[in-house]
């Protein structure tokens, strides 16, 4: 997998709420679509999701 970097700028917790809302709603959209296709890709995508997610919640976790 090819290591990406992440900028955010956020003003404050309401940003960070969004942001992560944001994240999870593209994590689970991806997430229907990997459970329907199978794309090797789509589940790619989804684990660099995943990633993302848990930089910004470390409380999160994926395993597939």
């Amino acid at each position: 997998m090819r290591s990406k970097m992440m900028w955010l700028q956020l003003e404050d917790e309401s940003d960070l709420k969004r942001e992560i809302e944001r994240r999870q709603d593209e994590f689970l959209d991806l997430y229907s679509l990997y459970r329907h296709t199978g794309l090797l890709g789509v589940k790619e995508e989804l684990l660099r999701k995943a990633y993302e997610l848990h930089i910004l919640n470390p409380n999160f976790s994926f395993h597939i």
